[in-house]
């Protein structure tokens, strides 16, 4: 039986690729975590997505209990099974009147997970409405082949340009969140999202689980946090645990990891993979 989501919802998300919206916690709670966010760009000097990406969570505690909440853990569990690894997650954002989008794409084509089932939880810090951006999906494309060119464009949050041919716009399903609600979404779905038209921030944080028999291919020594259940397989190597806020030694480890993925993924390119 499932844990949070019924049964309509599981095949839901079967059938379209996506479910959304889900309710992990209150406008309220979301707004903590939304200023939390601002103090730490802040402290930064620069927007978090441009460094802290693929395991942005490693260096705060507070993002690590996020990924680690027990209701979406539960919800995760009713789509991908009772043990749940995280391997990595990443800030999304765009600013009021932001130009940049992201092209048409599925996360398979940046990946090289075997089998292709990683899940992702798109968690909304703030409201994401479709004029300030929201992600849209075209549902059931995770049951077809995407194939891919790249076109290059300083506006696109897309890292390589990478963008899906011959989509049917016409089919394409807006995942309008409010602050404190979490769209999924298989990894092989066609997804993307518009410019920021409005006098707002947008916000999202990417949590990407998976069950352990789900491996890495591209490079050995691939880690994660297992955060429910039991490592079946063995697969991934533990990740480490912040003892702090910008905890510095796992700002390391996320900074070596990511230039591991990167290279990965820009040689995934070079040789030509396009689906």
């Amino acid at each position: 039986m499932p844990k949070v989501l019924t049964d309509k919802q599981i095949a839901a998300y079967a059938e379209n690729g996506f479910l959304s919206p889900f309710t992990l916690c209150s406008p309220a709670e979301a707004g903590t975590m939304h200023d939390r966010f601002e103090d730490m760009e802040r402290t930064l000097g620069e927007e978090l997505q441009k460094r802290f990406r693929v395991k942005a969570h490693l260096p705060f505690p507070w993002l690590c209990d996020l990924i680690s909440h027990p209701r979406l853990l539960d919800a995760v569990e009713d789509l991908i099974g009772p043990d749940i690894l995280c391997w990595g997650s990443s800030f999304f954002t765009k600013k009021a009147d932001d130009p940049r989008y992201i092209s048409w794409h599925t996360d398979t084509f940046y990946y090289s997970f075997d089998p292709a089932e990683t899940l992702t939880a798109w968690f909304s810090f703030n409201d994401a409405t479709v004029e300030s951006g929201c992600m849209r999906y075209i549902p059931g494309s995770q049951k077809e082949t995407a194939i891919h060119d790249f076109f290059p464009d300083a506006n696109n949050l897309a890292g390589q340009g990478q963008t899906a041919r011959d989509v049917d716009e016409s089919r394409a399903a807006d995942a309008v969140l409010r602050a404190g609600e979490v769209v999924f979404h298989h990894e092989s779905v066609i997804h993307g999202s518009e410019p920021n038209n409005s006098d707002h921030p947008r916000v999202g944080f990417s949590i990407h689980y998976c069950a352990p028999h789900v491996r890495e291919t591209r490079f050995d020594g691939a880690t994660a946090l297992l955060l429910r259940g039991t490592d079946t397989h063995g697969y991934w190597d533990p990740d480490p645990m912040p003892k702090q806020d910008f905890d510095p030694d796992c700002i390391q480890w996320m900074l070596d990891y990511r230039a591991r993925f990167k290279a990965a993924s820009a040689q995934k390119v070079v040789a030509g993979v396009r689906s």
